[in-house]
């Protein structure tokens, strides 16, 4: 367990369960305003490959990537993020 400033407590996770959430959350958004990997690509300024990367969660975005993500998802950085963490805390209470 991870002990925030509040003394919260937040579960740890692993690389690939933060992998598989983002990768989830991005293709379902995209899916749901229905483009192509290749459209989010070109209104994120990102590679194809790296979209394609992304969805299988075998790789994961920098901070930076994250706020085009979220701009060319339609959807501000913070519900991304928020978006990811639920599914994050899903998965780990499975």
């Amino acid at each position: 367990m991870i002990h925030t400033r509040d003394s919260q407590r937040v579960p740890s996770v692993s690389d690939l369960h933060f992998r598989q959430a983002v990768a989830a959350e991005v293709k379902a958004r995209r899916g749901l305003i229905g483009i192509s990997q290749e459209e989010l690509a070109f209104r994120a300024g990102v590679h194809r490959t790296f979209i394609a990367k992304l969805e299988i969660a075998s790789t994961q975005p920098s901070l930076s990537i994250t706020f085009q993500l979220a701009e060319a998802l339609a959807v501000s950085p913070e519900d991304l993020v928020k978006a990811v963490r639920l599914r994050v805390a899903r998965s780990t209470q499975q």
